[in-house]
């Protein structure tokens, strides 16, 4: 990442007095690099060997195409509804018995869990479209901006934030999938500082590497899971769960003249 002034010492000081705010910097809109994505960027660089043969991707294929070499022979993409000619596989992931099973080599699934409400049926059927060997990568969030009445992102259906995950929560939920420690690896990232700055929107050239590379295991930003699709594979299918309660309004929408989703911080 490039040197900025913004890391310059005095500058870093008189920043920081900005920190007793009630509202994150800029109204919340995006700039610079988002923390989780600087980290996430990061296992996926680890991990770009992954990334061949027929891949799918949640909404698009844009990091597919982003981090894929010439391996990556097919770039599709699964959603709600196809509103791009790459979605192929039309089908919300938690409800997918309908999709035929091993037909992928690799599988990216990026800041999605948080608004999966039966997250257990959604890993499954994931891990279902692998071949044997197949790759999925994934992440969890442990934090991030709560929109309370959800969000309309013209996939077809509002979706929620229904959850934040803890390490000990990934593990639990890979290994109800029957997956073994040979199967998969957990890494994690993020710190106090990272996290603090997640929320208030500070973006990642605002840090130094010293301060984004630290990793504590008592203050996680993002979990990321490599896992394997083991051969033999024959976890059963969890019963399927729904949720009992969304909110009585209209879910937040996307401002025309910024793209940002949720302005309300204005």
């Amino acid at each position: 990442m490039k040197s900025s002034w913004l890391r310059w010492p005095l500058v870093r000081q008189l920043r920081a007095i900005q920190f007793r705010r009630l509202r994150p910097f800029n109204g919340g809109a995006p700039r610079g690099t988002v923390v989780v994505r600087y980290y996430w960027a990061d296992f996926l660089e680890k991990h770009r060997a992954d990334i061949q043969g027929r891949g799918l991707e949640i909404g698009s294929a844009d990091t597919l195409r982003q981090y894929g070499s010439e391996a990556l022979r097919q770039a599709h993409a699964i959603d709600l509804a196809a509103h791009s000619p790459e979605v192929k596989l039309v089908a919300d992931l938690s409800r997918g018995d309908h999709l035929p099973a091993e037909q992928y080599d690799c599988f990216v699934i990026q800041f999605t869990t948080a608004v999966i409400y039966d997250i257990d049926a959604f890993l499954y059927h994931a891990i279902r479209l692998l071949k044997p060997g197949g790759v999925l990568l994934i992440n969890f969030w442990t934090m991030d901006f709560y929109f309370h009445n959800g969000l309309d992102m013209g996939t077809g259906a509002p979706i929620y934030m229904h959850r934040w995950f803890t390490p000990i929560q990934v593990h639990d939920l890979l290994r109800r999938q029957e997956l073994s420690g040979e199967d998969y690896q957990v890494s994690v990232y993020g710190n106090l500082l990272t996290r603090m700055a997640f929320l208030m929107n500070l973006p990642a050239e605002e840090l130094t590497g010293e301060e984004l590379n630290h990793a504590d295991p008592g203050q996680p930003l993002l979990i990321c899971a490599r896992i394997v699709k083991p051969v033999g594979w024959r976890a059963e299918k969890p019963p399927y769960r729904d949720a009992a309660w969304f909110p009585d309004a209209p879910p937040l929408q996307r401002g025309q003249e910024t793209g940002q989703y949720g302005e309300h911080y204005k």
